[in-house]
């Protein structure tokens, strides 16, 4: 299946959501969740503060591996990717 957004002249830089298969076995949600907290540990932020990040509902991605798999899932990759 093919998904395309049409041009539109009023409209060129909107963002758009394309969802890809991924191959089996591929657990896009750790992949994405492990991103997350590379890139704010690598922008200095403590452990403790990057979990708050995965709480609050204004960061959307993060927040969605947090409602998704909860908060011990996230504690324990948080120190599997920066330490205790």
């Amino acid at each position: 299946m093919k998904i395309e957004k049409r041009f539109e002249e009023d409209d060129p830089y909107a963002f758009v959501g394309v969802g890809f298969p991924c191959p089996e076995g591929f657990d896009a949600t750790e992949q994405m969740a492990r991103t997350f907290i590379e890139e704010f540990a690598m922008m200095g932020f403590p452990n403790k503060l990057i979990l708050e990040l995965f709480r609050n509902p204004r960061y959307q991605g993060p927040h969605g591996v947090f409602k998704l798999r909860g908060e011990t899932y996230v504690k324990n990759l948080i120190e599997e990717v920066c330490g205790a």
